[in-house]
């Protein structure tokens, strides 16, 4: 049995993304798919961490999504669950008394007027800004 395309999509994405990462990263330690326990019962896998950077870290997700894809009533609930996997890192960090920066990293913006805006300002209301790799790496 094959995988979904939308999984090969996103490997192939993430690779892309940590190998600019590895070339590209001057500050702190370099980490790839950190586990990190969550609660007693739950752990979780940071896509990209980077740590040693004083009083801080630093935690970047990658997902490939689509946006143009999605049907227009489920954009919000995708940002959120994205955003939300963030928060659950964050919240691990601040039991440790450790700062946490967070950020999602998507391959493209959405072509459909106003959902870009609609997306960054949704993800900016909870503390996770949106980042668009083709604009990041110029492409």
């Amino acid at each position: 049995m094959s995988e979904p395309e939308c999984f090969i999509r996103g490997k192939q994405f993430q690779k892309i993304v940590r190998e600019d990462f590895r070339k590209n990263n001057k500050d702190g330690r370099l980490t790839f798919e950190k586990i990190r326990k969550l609660s007693k019962k739950k752990t979780g896998r940071l896509d990209i961490l980077i740590s040693e950077l004083g009083d801080y870290v630093a935690v970047h997700e990658i997902k490939a999504t689509d946006w143009d894809l999605i049907k227009p009533k489920n954009i919000k609930k995708n940002a959120w669950r994205h955003q939300n996997q963030l928060c659950k890192y964050v919240d691990t960090y601040i039991r440790e008394n450790v700062n946490v920066c967070v950020d999602i990293i998507y391959p493209t913006p959405p072509e459909t007027f106003g959902l870009r805006e609609t997306i960054e300002n949704y993800l900016e209301h909870y503390g996770a800004p949106a980042y668009w790799f083709n604009e990041i790496k110029g492409i």
